[in-house]
């Protein structure tokens, strides 16, 4: 049979302290502390959480800010990939034309236009 452990709420209250204003994961002070089950501290954290500390809401916005920001610019990302594959393109088009037509397309840098 399995040992359950009981902790006073003022460890769970210090712990739930620790936990919002560090920097380690909930499963860090989990092994730490040696506490059992893997929702124990979130439990914990929802029913301790004071006005004082930052919220598990707050956290969860801001990690869902970071995967909204993390998806857009992957989404840029992609979309400046395709931008430079499609100026490739048009380069390789113009070249291509110039050759065969035997005709220049692209307009030479320095070249004064003439006046009508």
């Amino acid at each position: 049979m399995k040992k359950v452990n009981h902790y006073s709420d003022h460890f769970k209250k210090r712990l739930v302290n620790e936990v919002l204003s560090g920097e380690e994961s909930l499963e860090y002070y989990r092994r730490k502390y040696r506490i059992g089950g893997s929702m124990t501290i979130s439990r914990w954290i929802d029913k301790f959480a004071t006005e004082e500390t930052p919220s598990m809401a707050t956290k969860r916005k801001d990690n869902d800010e970071v995967a909204e920001l993390k998806a857009q610019l992957a989404l840029l990302q992609r979309e400046l990939e395709d931008e430079r594959l499609r100026r490739q393109a048009y380069q390789l088009m113009v070249k291509i034309a110039e050759e065969e037509f035997n005709i220049p397309i692209e307009k030479k840098s320095g070249v004064k236009q003439r006046k009508k």
